[in-house]
């Protein structure tokens, strides 16, 4: 019986060091000029950033984050994000955990729109919906927002195109794509590698919600509706009219007496 504890009590060893976890402990230190609100830490092998680090914590400037990671289960190679209040981005690529257990994030790892190897790339995009677009968002699909809007006040309208130059990642090329039409519905064209590409069509197939299912996110679509509405929208305005005045008041006092004190100065 002790014997045959014995061996099962080697075999579990045994195997316990065959299966045994390498877990790393990682520091991420913000040396950057503004506080951290969203990082990503993931293998380089892997489509897409995975869950927030910070959760609801913020990194402030010279604060400091451990992570820990089974370097066993996901390997060694890595790479981080980081972004701030403003979704400035910030990437640090080719991290080797083998060789070392500490990141610096500074302000020179700021990532541009464009990614760091920029190559200017002229591409035409077609609108092939049922409606006039008004908002249109290319984002490499290595980061986690769409940017800003690349029509500005242009309107891609029903059945025509546009050709806009746009700065492409050279070492990152898949990019997503998001339209908004005027109904409020979306279009998604995903992982798309515009390097190879020069034109590209947005379809109603791509449509990934309709301007209804837009609106019906909001309880009251029509605030004439909304009981007691022209009596909260009076009461409003008078606030914001007495509040204009005091402080129109205020200001003008103060200015008054700032010129007065000047004068006796003088």
């Amino acid at each position: 019986m002790k014997k045959s504890f014995f061996l099962l009590s080697g075999l579990f060893l045994m195997l316990s060091g065959i299966f045994a976890e390498d877990i790393r402990t990682i520091t991420v230190y913000n040396n950057l000029s503004d506080p951290v609100y969203y990082l990503y830490m993931t293998p380089e092998n892997q489509g897409d950033w995975g869950e927030d680090r910070l959760g609801d914590e913020i990194l402030d400037p010279g604060e400091s984050l451990a992570i820990e990671i089974d370097v066993d289960f996901w390997g060694s190679n890595f790479r981080l994000m980081a972004e701030d209040e403003t979704e400035k981005a910030y990437r640090i690529d080719k991290i080797d955990l083998s060789v070392q257990n500490e990141i610096t994030l500074e302000d020179s790892d700021f990532l541009p729109f464009g990614g760091r190897s920029p190559v200017k790339k002229e591409i035409t995009f077609y609108n092939n919906t049922d409606e006039d677009i008004y908002y249109l968002y290319v984002s490499s699909n290595s980061s986690m927002y769409w940017g800003e809007d690349i029509l500005g006040d242009e309107i891609l309208y029903y059945g025509e195109s546009i050709t806009i130059e746009l700065p492409i990642d050279s070492e990152y090329p898949q990019h997503d794509i998001l339209a908004e039409g005027d109904s409020g519905a979306s279009y998604e064209i995903l992982n798309m590698n515009l390097i190879d590409q020069s034109e590209l069509t947005i379809n109603t197939e791509d449509m990934t919600s309709s301007g209804e299912d837009y609106y019906d996110d909001y309880e009251y679509d029509d605030y004439d509706d909304y009981e007691g509405y022209d009596e909260y929208n009076e009461a409003y305005l008078e606030g914001y009219r007495e509040g204009f005045k005091d402080g129109w008041s205020e200001a003008y006092r103060q200015g008054f007496e700032d010129a007065m004190r000047q004068s006796a100065d003088q």
